[in-house]
């Protein structure tokens, strides 16, 4: 008789505790499901953060082509206001060569043709600034400064 009421026993013990247990895998998927939306956050809250950092980046580089435009327009600006002054010495020495005689009369429109031929080409080159992206402009800005250069020079030495 010990022999049948312990199997029994064991087998009524056991089937208590399945009872009271929950359903088999039930602690695995609710983990399954807490790692899911922890997950899900996760991502959500990187789109977010690369959002942000897209936002910020672009605000940088409309900020960076303003303040590039802005420069551009400033260097343009002082340079045609020096190249009016520079027009007004040539016509000085226009003028100059006109009341001068003789040799020193060709010689001076000579050199008021190269003087005239060099401000050309130096408008023509100021020409490219307005084309000239943030990639170009110190190149663009620094060949012009040498043509400017070299171009105020030549009519300095000519008045």
């Amino acid at each position: 008789m010990i022999r049948t009421i312990a199997p029994w026993t064991l087998s009524a013990v056991l089937l208590a505790s399945l009872g009271a247990c929950e359903k088999p895998g039930a602690t695995e998927l609710q983990r399954e499901e807490r790692a899911k939306e922890q997950a899900a956050d996760s991502i959500d809250r990187s789109e977010q953060t690369v959002q942000n950092a897209q936002s910020a980046a672009q605000r940088d580089i409309a900020s960076a082509r303003a303040d590039f435009d802005k420069a551009r327009e400033e260097y343009r600006h002082e340079r045609q206001v020096k190249l009016t002054e520079l027009d007004k010495k040539l016509g000085q020495l226009d003028a100059k060569a006109t009341a001068a005689t003789g040799k020193m009369k060709a010689d001076m429109y000579d050199h008021l043709a190269t003087l005239r031929a060099q401000r050309d080409a130096f408008v023509a080159d100021m020409q490219t600034l307005d084309s000239a992206t943030a990639a170009t402009w110190d190149a663009t800005k620094e060949r012009v400064d040498r043509e400017w250069d070299a171009l105020k020079d030549a009519v300095d030495k000519g008045s």
